[in-house]
Formats: structure tokens, C-alpha cells, sequence
């Protein structure tokens, strides 16, 4: 993995793709547009009003004109990174978890994040110098414009809490349904688990990177492959099945497969075993001829 991804701290959003990847893509891409709609939406009304009362909203007490120029600039730069952003992600990628930790080290990310801060700082702002102004009469409808905008903002910020409930709420639903997760498994069982060397040049089926620490397979790392045929870093996936038995991928109990493979070695032993016998009897027997 190239220094550069090691050495940025990691994005919160990387756990929650860990564990939810389907989910977290769909909650990714409605966010992406509706922040970007929002940003359209917003400055529509801003860009019509300002050029017809400019000099009429300078004689207000608070230089709301100005606040919103610039929270509409914010708002607007982030509008093609967004869509940017939900280009990349609606690309259908095999390693969805190590396409978005990328995504999450890229400058456009880091650059869309900043501007995220400065339009939540501007944003407060502005909300201080609304809250703290008098009545302009000369224009009236700033005083509207920008508290049409801040509600806009908090009704932004609801929906994208009511994206994130909804997103992950089927996900919680079915999970209370289904039997209990699995508790973490013993020591004694994790030691069965076959052990494997790492090669960069495997190709195929095979998962270029571990889906625990996100972090791509190297030469001679020692990895362990599970009976589903997940394989991970040994000692990432030894810490998640001290904590849950369950494969960090498909979510399939790692104990029951297990004995679903001795089961089934058993039963093939036993099929081996009377074949052989039924062999040496057949041959063992030789009629009499009269």
C-alpha cells in the first residue's frame, strides 16, 4: 500500500463500510445528491434576489448580503466534487471497501471535507448575526432570504439522519429477526482454521485486500481462509472471531460451517471406508464352478 494512504488518518465512514458496504453505498450516493441539490436549490433564489437589492441590503445592520454570497459560493463548489464523488461510487468495483478507502484518501475528498467545516462554521455565523439583527427596512427580504436558508439547512441536515435511519433500518430489522450474532469463538476452534501465505500475484476469486484492516495482501503475510473461502490477515481475523464468530464478509457462522465440513468428512470417510470393504469382500469371494 502506497505511504501516502498510511499515513492520512482514516475516514469515520471506512468503519461503517466495513461493516455495512451494500448499505453504506446506498446511503452514500442519496446523500451525494441530495447535498448537491441543496446547493442548487439554495443558491437560485440568492442569485435572483441579490442583484436587485444589493445596495438596499448594505444599509442593514449585519452584512447579511455578503453571508450569503459566501455560503452559496461554499455551497457550490462542493456541488461538482459531490457528483464526482457519486460518479466514483456508482462504479461497480469487486472491492468496494478498498475502492472507498482510496476515495476517502484522494484530494478531492480531503478538499470537499474542508469546505464542509468552512460552510458549517459560515453557516453558524450567520445564524449569530440573524439572531442578533433588527428588522432592516430598506430590505426587507434578506432578512426572509436568510432565514430561508438556515431552515433549508437544518431540514438538509434531518433528512440526511432520516437517509441514514432508513438506510440501515431494513438491515437492523432483518438482523433482530434472524437468530442472535454469534458469539466469539474459542481459541481451540480459531487454531483449526488453516493458515496461508500471502502472494500478491493471486488473481481471481480472491480479494485483493483484507476486509478487516482494509489493508491490500503482501508476500508472505500470513493469512487464514475460512470454511465459507474468505481469507484475512491472521491476526485481524483472529481478534474478530475472538469477538464474533461470524465471517467479517458473508456473516455465516464459522463454527457451524466448520461442522458442516466434518460432517461431511465423515460421511465421504465412511462411503470410502464400505467401498473398500465391499471391494475386498467381492474379491474375496470365488464361486465354485461344477
Amino acid at each position: 500500500m502506497p505511504a501516502q494512504l498510511q499515513n492520512h488518518a482514516e475516514d469515520p465512514l471506512l468503519s461503517v463500510v466495513q461493516s455495512r458496504p451494500l448499505e453504506a453505498l446506498k446511503f452514500l450516493k442519496r446523500a451525494t445528491l441530495l447535498g448537491s441539490a441543496f446547493g442548487i436549490l439554495i443558491s437560485i433564489p440568492a442569485c435572483i434576489f441579490l442583484p436587485m437589492y444589493w445596495t438596499h441590503c448594505g444599509r442593514c445592520n449585519r452584512p447579511l448580503h455578503y453571508w450569503v454570497v459566501v455560503f452559496c459560493a461554499l455551497q457550490m463548489m462542493q456541488v461538482p466534487m459531490r457528483l464526482m464523488i457519486y460518479v466514483q461510487v456508482q462504479r461497480q468495483c469487486e472491492d468496494f471497501q478498498q475502492h472507498f478507502r482510496q476515495l476517502t484518501h484522494s484530494a478531492m475528498w480531503q478538499y470537499s471535507k474542508r469546505i464542509s467545516i468552512a460552510s458549517y462554521g459560515w453557516f453558524v455565523l450567520g445564524a449569530v448575526w440573524l439572531l442578533n439583527s433588527t428588522f432592516c427596512e430598506p430590505c426587507p427580504g434578506i432578512y426572509r432570504l436568510c432565514l430561508g436558508i438556515i431552515l433549508a439547512s437544518v431540514g438538509r441536515l434531518i433528512a440526511t439522519l432520516l437517509l441514514f435511519y432508513r438506510s440501515f433500518q431494513s438491515v437492523e430489522e432483518e438482523d433482530s429477526q434472524m437468530s442472535p450474532v454469534p458469539k466469539g469463538a474459542e481459541q481451540a476452534l480459531i487454531d483449526l482454521i488453516p493458515l496461508e501465505r500471502g502472494c500478491s500475484c493471486s488473481s481471481g476469486a480472491d480479494a485483493e485486500s483484507c476486509a478487516v484492516c482494509l489493508n491490500d495482501f503482501e508476500d508472505g503475510d500470513v493469512m487464514r481462509r475460512l470454511p465459507c473461502g474468505h481469507a484475512f490477515h491472521c491476526a485481524c481475523v483472529d481478534n474478530w472471531l475472538k469477538r464474533n464468530k461470524a465471517c467479517p464478509l458473508c456473516r455465516q457462522d464459522v463454527e457451524e460451517l466448520m461442522k458442516e465440513q466434518q460432517v461431511q468428512a465423515c460421511a465421504q470417510s465412511e462411503s470410502t471406508l464400505s467401498s473398500r470393504q465391499r471391494a475386498r469382500t467381492s474379491k474375496a469371494y470365488v464361486p465354485h464352478r461344477t
